[in-house]
């Protein structure tokens, strides 16, 4: 679905439920919640950033972020249309999840 499998040792599906928030007023009526199930590469990381570049919409300009809350704990920020990921606190996946991107607009 979103990944090129380099661990071939981990079968385990894991199942996750997005939700976002919106970045516009016209982005408010959509339903941002998706299930998927997947079975992840083994670095946590790299399965936020997988699954954000999928998930998260473009956003037109630069400077805005996304915070990945994974099962209640902030683990990480997105800067723009998914061009880097920074970890700011450990998590790790478990066998059903919730995976939150808040977003913060740009600031000038």
């Amino acid at each position: 679905m979103f990944y090129n499998m380099e661990c071939y040792y981990m079968t385990v599906s894991i199942r996750i439920k997005l939700t976002r928030d919106a970045v516009c007023m016209a982005d408010d009526v959509d339903d941002h919640v998706k299930i998927i199930s997947i079975t992840p590469p083994c670095d946590t990381m790299e399965t936020l950033m997988c699954i954000a570049k999928e998930y998260l919409p473009r956003i037109t300009g630069y400077n805005h972020t996304w915070e990945c809350i994974l099962n209640g704990i902030k683990c990480a920020i997105i800067n723009g249309n998914c061009v880097k990921i920074s970890s700011i606190a450990s998590a790790s996946f478990s066998e059903i999840n919730e995976l939150y991107f808040k977003y913060h607009a740009a600031r000038y």
